[in-house]
């Protein structure tokens, strides 16, 4: 998916103006949850969505999805990356 796809995705669903998310290489914070749906598209590097049910790497045009409530942690790839991070009131 391209940025301006991811855009206009934002806008037809009710997601909020995606902002620029970094992450840095390797970075690995402890698990938690939101009380609101996230959206992450994948700019540049790696990230991967871990929780206890599983992982979901994320590299350049991948989007992922994290429900709100939903146990999870943003690891950052060995470059780290960028993405765009857009919420949703659940």
């Amino acid at each position: 998916m391209t940025d301006d796809e991811f855009r206009a995705r934002c806008t037809a669903e009710g997601w909020a103006e995606p902002r620029t998310m970094t992450y840095e290489p390797d970075q690995r914070p402890d698990l938690h949850t939101h009380d609101f749906d996230a959206m992450v598209l994948m700019l540049t590097g790696s990230m991967t969505l871990a929780s206890p049910e599983g992982d979901q790497p994320l590299t350049p045009g991948q989007v992922g999805l994290v429900p709100a409530g939903t146990v999870h942690s943003e690891h950052g790839g060995p470059q780290g990356g960028q993405a765009l991070l857009a919420t949703r009131q659940a």
